[in-house]
């Protein structure tokens, strides 16, 4: 059973690169033949930057197959690429940071800033059943200078050191943003909070962590509560000085069950935008709006082809479309003109990836989100009596962020007629190696 599973699945998401090499109708490709393009971003020159998962390495690493569970080779080398592409439209990689394979699943790189003319990165990711120490430059944020790469912080000690959250030990920095108070903000979708860091001194504080969200299936990583890791992705500031955070909800990434926080400079955090759907990436436009990445929806029937999105962000449930129809896009910025840069095929075949160009997207007339779905039962606190959870394993495991590939797997396995009940069974074993199974 097993095996079919995963050969149909390996078909339907061959099946899915196939029809998802091209950029959309109306947009203009800047970059072309990335690997799972995470992050953009304009920078003031007009020079476009962009970073990818990679493809793993020649280093061999006991690790775990996200989709049978099983020991497999997992390979880590440094694939992941930083591009600049020129105003002329020449790429350039300008260096490299590690990336990791397993099965299907790569994951590397994830976001960019800039931050007083120095380019920053979110690279890599760690948790405890891989080793007490990470390797180098995984779940930190890097400083790109001069085509050389230095950390500046390391997300992985501060997780083992605090473990803010309470859960299983997981660093996966992911959102990046130079806030106005001069430091770096970063959202750590492993360990479901909102971080920031102070260039000067290296120190990293933990700005607020984020509660699970209501979930029809219960998470036993959260002590078996009926709710879904937050999973925050992007960070951005509004003009209030607040940053807002967009959050992708774990498995079964139900149509509505995302949204957007706003999260006050002293840690307050409060709901801003509700009724959202798989958000990647928040971004404020020049005209003031937040403007939020929908990488696709998910339905019993797995994921629906071209249902990327680019969302801009109202409060309360007045959000509204701008752009539909993109493939599986995960990153946004802007110029000053309001032309938006959109990562694409952040999920496809090797190569596919592309930064798009859609241009006066800030200006373009936004239309009524579809109605999401009967909202998720409230989460239920776990019994006093619970019983204590199985230890990690002891291979290395894939990210914890629902940020790649092979979180889409868990909707293939739902494709082949299987009841969501049925697909939170066949992946409950693995549900301390990635959070489609929370």
């Amino acid at each position: 059973m097993r095996k079919v599973v995963l050969t149909v699945s390996l078909v339907l998401i061959l099946g899915l690169a196939a029809g998802i090499s091209h950029a959309q109708e109306g947009g203009t490709p800047v970059a072309t033949g990335l690997n799972g393009p995470m992050g953009v971003l304009v920078a003031p020159d007009g020079s476009v930057w962009v970073i990818d998962s990679g493809m793993g390495g020649e280093t061999e690493l006991p690790g775990t197959d996200p989709m049978t569970g099983e020991a497999v080779t997992a390979k880590l080398g440094d694939t992941t690429q930083v591009v600049q592409v020129a105003p002329d439209g020449t790429q350039s990689v300008v260096v490299n940071l590690p990336s990791i394979l397993q099965g299907m699943e790569a994951t590397g790189g994830a976001r960019l800033a800039l931050l007083n003319d120095t380019l920053y990165a979110t690279s890599g990711f760690w948790i405890e059943s891989a080793g007490a120490d990470a390797a180098p430059n995984m779940a930190t944020v890097v400083k790109i200078e001069n085509g050389q790469v230095s950390e500046v912080a390391n997300l992985w000690e501060l997780e083992t050191s605090q473990n803010p959250g309470g859960f299983i030990k997981e660093a996966h920095p992911y959102g990046l943003a130079a806030g106005p108070d001069g430091n770096l903000w970063v959202t750590d979708a492993g360990a479901n909070d909102l971080l920031k860091v102070d260039l000067a001194s290296g120190e990293v504080e933990v700005v607020a962590v984020f509660d699970g969200v209501p979930s029809p299936l219960p998470n036993d990583a959260r002590g078996g509560a009926m709710e879904s890791d937050p999973v925050p992705t992007g960070v951005a500031f509004g003009p209030d000085g607040s940053a807002y955070v967009s959050f992708l909800p774990g498995f079964p990434f139900l149509p509505g069950s995302a949204k957007v926080v706003k999260v006050t400079l002293d840690g307050q955090v409060s709901d801003y935008a509700t009724g959202l759907t798989m958000l990647t990436d928040l971004r404020a436009g020049p005209d003031g709006n937040l403007y939020a990445v929908q990488i696709g929806q998910f339905t019993e029937q797995g994921p629906v082809p071209n249902s990327g999105a680019i969302i801009r962000v109202k409060e309360g449930d007045a959000s509204e479309v701008v752009m539909s129809g993109l493939s599986f896009p995960t990153s946004i910025d802007f110029n000053t003109a309001g032309d938006a840069y959109v990562t694409l095929n952040g999920i496809g075949a090797p190569g596919s990836g592309q930064v798009v160009k859609y241009d006066g997207l800030t200006g373009m007339a936004g239309t009524p989100l579809p109605e999401p779905a009967a909202p998720a039962p409230a989460a239920s606190a776990p019994a006093e009596s619970a019983p204590a959870a199985e230890p990690a394993p002891a291979t290395l495991p894939t990210s914890g962020g629902d940020l790649s590939a092979n979180n889409w797997i868990g909707g293939l396995i739902a494709a082949l007629g299987l009841s969501l009940v049925a697909v939170g069974l066949v992946l409950k074993r693995g549900r301390f190696l990635f959070k489609i199974s929370r």
